[in-house]
């Protein structure tokens, strides 16, 4: 095995369970502890991991967004759970808009099962397009724009320009992040006024997210949680925050 490959068998490893020891990579990847230590240091100059006793442990950047592929292992269980509450929601003859992103990817993928009657799905996202192009009454109308290698969709000023001429049923969404105050970040300028204008063409917005989003930030501002109708979460909230969620008019959903 290459050194490139073994040290990206341990970011996807570590991208599932977050810590991981020397010792256990050693023994998986058949190489000396010693040989571990070294990617790990090279990792840390990269600022992809952080050494920690006997160990590593995943570190989150503000300013740049994790890998489309690293995203996928990670929470896959819950992520699924959400999709799975999140596809009663739709509806024969709907038209809906499905952000890019890994969550929104495993809901694409449970409507591959169910047969649909003239559903339109607009997406940014090149894997849901793809999923979804050949299912039978589903047609899919791909949003156009630059692509953004790290999350395989498109943004910048053609994506959120063609967003703003369509009208969708439910938009349903992701972010990067929750800060303490309910804002929803980003770490991509480039998607800020895509995601935006995703929210202003719905007539309902549905967020699709994670517990490991809450209670961070990242570089860039979208808007507050009061701009969403229903969140749909693993994360379990305080009574003060689902106060906050109702304070905010936002339908609060745990899977």
């Amino acid at each position: 095995m290459l050194p490139a490959e073994r040290r990206q068998h341990i970011l996807d490893e570590l991208y599932k369970k977050k810590v991981i020891s020397v010792n256990h990579l050693a023994q998986w990847l058949d190489v000396t502890p010693m040989t571990i230590r070294r990617d790990l240091q090279l990792l840390e100059e990269q600022g992809l991991v952080k050494k920690s006793h006997g160990g590593a442990v995943l570190t989150e950047s503000n300013v740049k967004e994790a890998t489309y592929h690293n995203r996928k292992l990670a929470r896959i269980e819950e992520k699924r759970q959400i999709a799975k509450t999140a596809l009663t929601f739709i509806e024969s003859s709907m038209s809906i808009f499905m952000d890019a992103g890994t969550t929104t990817y495993e809901l694409a993928a449970l409507m591959v099962r169910k047969h649909w009657d003239d559903v339109t799905i607009i997406t940014n996202d090149l894997a849901i397009a793809q999923l979804l192009i050949d299912v039978p009454g589903i047609h899919v109308i791909m949003v156009g724009g630059t692509v953004d290698a790290e999350s395989a969709s498109t943004c910048g000023t053609f994506a959120s320009k063609a967003i703003k001429e369509l009208h969708f049923d439910i938009c349903f969404i992701g972010t990067q992040a929750i800060d303490p105050d309910f804002r929803l970040m980003s770490a991509n300028a480039a998607k800020v006024d895509v995601k935006r204008a995703c929210v202003e063409a719905a007539a309902q917005t549905v967020l699709l997210v994670d517990h490991s989003k809450f209670h961070k930030y990242k570089l860039y501002a979208l808007f507050d949680l009061g701009v969403i109708d229903t969140l749909i979460t693993d994360y379990e909230a305080t009574p003060a925050e689902q106060q906050a969620f109702s304070d905010f008019n936002v339908a609060y959903i745990k899977v």
